[in-house]
């Protein structure tokens, strides 16, 4: 069962909503920023030996996103006039995004809407509220991290200044790689123990792209949240265009 849906919507621009409202506090959810490049890895990545030109091409891209977010994060860190600055390092993320995938997984598994709605952005939070509220009654999922196989991994650091005084949006994209298991429960009946359902509960190795957003909202930042998951950019659309690359919101847990 995927967790979160491929989800491909347009989004309005922020010019169109500013002048429809100007004073209106825009949604958490804008998508996926563009320009998030993700580096493929394992096949998916043109040998630097027998791809050496297709290679260097998505080498020289990377480093060319590297340089746009470094340039952004310095336009975010002095946006507000508030001290002290939001800080832009990324290691005291990374505790936060393994409590935040944790906390989604669980919350989840266990239908706690009140918590969802607390780190999930709107896109993504009414994903699991349909998801949750389709489940058969007698049924319930029990979903375990076993551990943390690597520490997080930063892939992409975007911003969007907002067309707001002292407003922008950052997203991080968060390689997290992790033993887990995903168990469905029958409820047995009075007296009668809930029964495993077979072929569930194995635990696996899963790699996912978890994607935080953090909002500065008139010179004030607001907690990290998240957005959901992604995938690798397929180096084929890069090297092709200069169009960012197709972007779906997709979990490995199935």
């Amino acid at each position: 069962m995927a967790l979160i849906a491929p989800r491909e919507r347009p989004q309005r621009s922020m010019q169109v909503m500013m002048k429809q409202d100007p004073g209106a506090n825009l949604p958490m959810d804008l998508g996926l920023l563009e320009g998030t490049f993700i580096m493929p890895t394992g096949r998916r990545k043109p040998s630097i030996f027998s791809e050496p030109r297709r290679r260097w091409q998505l080498e020289l891209h990377r480093a060319r996103q590297r340089f746009i977010e470094l340039r952004m994060g310095w336009s975010y860190k002095y946006l507000s006039k508030r001290k002290p600055r939001p800080k832009m390092g990324l290691r005291p993320v990374g505790p936060t995004a393994q409590a935040l995938y944790t906390q989604m997984y669980t919350a989840f598994a266990d239908g706690d809407i009140t918590t969802l709605s607390n780190i999930c952005t709107e896109g993504l939070l009414a994903s699991f509220k349909s998801r949750i509220a389709s489940r058969p009654r007698n049924e319930r999922l029990r979903w375990t991290l076993h551990k943390f196989i690597r520490g997080p991994k930063f892939v992409s650091h975007r911003i969007a200044i907002l067309p707001y005084k002292g407003s922008a949006i950052r997203q991080l994209v968060v390689r997290m790689r992790t033993r887990q298991s995903l168990a469905r429960m029958v409820s047995g009946g009075p007296g009668r123990p809930d029964a495993l359902v077979q072929g569930t509960g194995e635990e696996k190795e899963v790699s996912e792209y978890l994607v935080l957003q953090r909002r500065m909202w008139k010179e004030i930042e607001e907690p990290w949240m998240v957005w959901g998951t992604t995938e690798e950019t397929d180096p084929d659309t890069v090297l092709s265009s200069s169009i960012p690359a197709r972007v779906t919101e997709k979990s490995s847990l199935e």
